[in-house]
This record gives C-alpha cells, sequence and structure tokens, in this order.
C-alpha cells in the first residue's frame, strides 16, 4: 500500500490463473477517494529460475528519490525458504524490474521468516520481518536496512514467549509484523501482528508499548496486547502513511471452507482462496485502552462520508442482509444474528456495512468485527428507546454499481477480484 500522486494504490496477493494459494503476483488497484477504485495490470509475478519462482508474497512498497521500490517475500520453490526481494518501478508504477535478492533467511534459531515492513528509527531504515524459531517460537527479525540493495541481520527483536505477551495467543509464526509509531516523539507504538498457529490463521493483535535507542538500535519494549477485530475472517493488515491524521489500513478478508470450480483443467483442490479486503481503516489511539500504544481500528471518515446511499428504509422486526446495506444505530434495542455465527449486539452509534457474503461492525467503543459467510447475517430490531427519527436503527442501500468501474471479460479474467 502506498500513497502516491495524489491517489492510494494497493497492491495485492493475486493468482492470475487460479484460485489457489500459489505461484502468488502482484495484483494492483488505486483509487482517489478510498470508496471507488480502479483496477491496473498485474504489476509483476514470479520469475523462472529466480528467487521467486514459487511466489511474490507480501510485502511492502517505498518511494524513493530514484523511484518505487517494492520489498517482498520470494519463495523459490515448496520448501518455503524465503529471500527478501527488491524490484524498481517507475512512477506510474505500472513497470518493474526483474528482482533482487537484498536480505537472506538467517539460520538456526530461524526456521521461517516472512514479510517484511521498514519504517525509519533515529534517522535510518530498519526493517522487521515476521518469523518462527525452530523450537516453535513466533518471533519477529530485526534488519539494518540502511542500504535498501543489502540488508544487514540484527537479530530476534521480540520472542512470543515472554511473559508479558502471553495475552497475544498461540502461534508458531507472527505474520505481516506492522509498527504503527503514535504521534508525540515518545517512542509510544503500536505493533500489529497476525498469528499463524500450525497452520491456522487466527487472530490480529496489536502490542502496545514503546520503541526505545539501544546505542543507534531499536528496541520494542511491550506493555500489552489487545484484539484488533474479534470476527472471524479478519488477517494480515498492512499500514501505510498518507495525507490524513493517523495511519491507513486495509485487512485480508480470508475466504475458507469453500469449493469452487477451478481452472479448465479440474476442480481447485481443497478450499477456495477468493478473498477480498475490508473497507479502508485508520489505526487511532485507543484513549480507553488500558497500556501504552494501545490502537483500535476505525472506519475511514473517507469511505463513511462517500458510500452512495439509497433513502432510509422502514425495518421490520427481522430482516435479512441479503444485499449491499448500511445500518447505523440510532438507540439500543438491535443485534445482528447468524445461523452458524455468534449473534453481534449493536450499541447507539455503531455502523454496520454489508456487501455480499462480508459483513464489518464499526463499533462507536471497541474493535470493528469482520465476519465472510455464504449464509446471510439477519437485523432483529428489539422494542426500545426511539433514535432520533422514532426508530432503532436507519437502514439505506448502497449502490455499489457507482463504486466499481466497468470491466470487460478480459479485464476480469486477468485482474481477478477486486478490493471491495
Amino acid at each position: 500500500m502506498v500513497f502516491h500522486q495524489g491517489r492510494w494504490h494497493v497492491f495485492y496477493q493475486h493468482n492470475p490463473q487460479a484460485a489457489r494459494h500459489d505461484r502468488i503476483a502482484w495484483g494492483h488497484a488505486s483509487s482517489e477517494d478510498l470508496v471507488r477504485w480502479e483496477h491496473h495490470p498485474v504489476a509483476f509475478g514470479p520469475t523462472e529460475g529466480g528467487p521467486d519462482a514459487f511466489g511474490c508474497w507480501s510485502g511492502v512498497l517505498l518511494p524513493t528519490p530514484g523511484g518505487a521500490v517494492a520489498l517482498y517475500t520470494g519463495v523459490v520453490d515448496e520448501s518455503q525458504v524465503s529471500t527478501v526481494c527488491l524490484r524498481r518501478g517507475d512512477e506510474e508504477l505500472v513497470r518493474w524490474s526483474g528482482p533482487r535478492v537484498v536480505a537472506a533467511q538467517p539460520g538456526p534459531p530461524v526456521r521461517v521468516m516472512r514479510d517484511p515492513f521498514v519504517w525509519q528509527h533515529a534517522g535510518r531504515r530498519w526493517a522487521l520481518l515476521g518469523a518462527g524459531l525452530a523450537d516453535g517460537t513466533p518471533a519477529v527479525l530485526l534488519y539494518d536496512a540502511e542500504d535498501l540493495a543489502d540488508w544487514r541481520y540484527a537479530g530476534v527483536w521480540l520472542r512470543g514467549d515472554r511473559a508479558d505477551l502471553a495475552a497475544a495467543g498461540p502461534a508458531d509464526v507472527w505474520e505481516c509484523p506492522q509498527l504503527v509509531l503514535l504521534d508525540g516523539g515518545t517512542g509510544e507504538a503500536s505493533l500489529v501482528l497476525s498469528l499463524h498457529d500450525r497452520g491456522r490463521l487466527t487472530q490480529v493483535v496489536g502490542v502496545g508499548g514503546h520503541v526505545v535507542d539501544d546505542d543507534g538500535t531499536p528496541r520494542f519494549e511491550p506493555s500489552g496486547v489487545a484484539v484488533l477485530d474479534v470476527g472471524t475472517s479478519f488477517y494480515a493488515p498492512q499500514v501505510a502513511a498518507d495525507p490524513d491524521p493517523g495511519a491507513w489500513l486495509l485487512g485480508w478478508v480470508r475466504e475458507e471452507d469453500r469449493h469452487l470450480d477451478g481452472p479448465a483443467d479440474g476442480p481447485v483442490d481443497g478450499p477456495d482462496h477468493a478473498g477480498c479486503l475490508t473497507l479502508p481503516r485508520r489505526v487511532v489511539p485507543d484513549d480507553h485502552g488500558a497500556h501504552a500504544g494501545a490502537v483500535r481500528l476505525v472506519l475511514d471518515p473517507r469511505v463513511a462520508a462517500g458510500l452512495p446511499l439509497g433513502p432510509p428504509e422502514e425495518v421490520t422486526a427481522h430482516q435479512e442482509l441479503d444485499r449491499p446495506l448500511r445500518v447505523e444505530a440510532l438507540a439500543e434495542g438491535a443485534r445482528l444474528t447468524h445461523a452458524e455465527l455468534p449473534e453481534v449486539p449493536l450499541a447507539a452509534g455503531d455502523l454496520v456495512l454489508v456487501d455480499a457474503d462480508v459483513l464489518e461492525v464499526y463499533p462507536a467503543q471497541g474493535p470493528p468485527t469482520t465476519h465472510r459467510h455464504p449464509r446471510p447475517w439477519a437485523l432483529t430490531v428489539r422494542p426500545g428507546r426511539a433514535g432520533p427519527a422514532g426508530q432503532v436503527v436507519e437502514v439505506r442501500a448502497v449502490d455499489v454499481s457507482r463504486l466499481r468501474p466497468p470491466t470487460t471479460p478480459a479485464d476480469r479474467q486477468v485482474r481477478g477480484a477486486p478490493p471491495r
């Protein structure tokens, strides 16, 4: 993700050939308002015989004086041993060089590493990578990345077997580490981690604390842990800077336990992997958090203001949410129910957005909820204190036809499923 020349750009994990979780390329979409998205050709993909022959996996994009630089996990084969690869792009972020290895996976005790994140400390460039150690402990690695073309391994930055990180939950790999530096110059920060637990993708947590200087090298001192999304489908978010306060964030909405027809040569083996992205969010300080560096995720105000909405609709006591909708709780007395997922009670000020099989709930307080399920949710309204218009909730349809540019069949074949 990057804000570049007045537009928000997203490069996302994409297989142009089939809904299979292999041979990943970087798809590309951009927006001038975070609401309407335009697809671009696939940025780049695996290089035969190269360091990313088995896939160009997660990473970051940096604007530099010499042009854009993509830094990502390159995997050669099914062994999953990885390197950090660098590609240089043009000003339009369309044409990219071939891959160059800038960092190799260190030896023991590191078993696996992935997902570089680059940041600045004390005027120097550093990189974090998610990792798993040989004894099953999750970790974050630190690299000196001042020379983008030649990174230096600086050691294990944070281990998951610390007593003060027990609340993070079980994991054998911490994936997609993202460091959010909060304003104020105090070093207060939140380390966002996605928890991979022996093949299962579970929660996303924010580890609050402080980044302190240790003879020129950054060190992280945790102070507490909080879950950033309490739903079942949110994973691997990324943060990036843009002109607005706070950090811009998008997360992956997973599609699990579904089997669809695959390519012409046969069905897909195992679960389908046609994921999508959450609506754009922002990382903001959690004023009610119990520890330093506590943050929460909120819907980006540009999205809240920019969705094309229909007129308010009358709400029955029980209504299926089976089309794109925006639901705002005006008072107590409403809840979301589902045949297979836990009930979600709504309080005044909560916002619900539904699109196809994805539901996102943004509460007035606390973490959002993201669920993806083929069966629709229902809105149940109980008698309660009426809102400003004499009702408990306001329901408006979202006109998705005004959000998605027209595409041709050829476009769909090449470009895949868009971010939402």
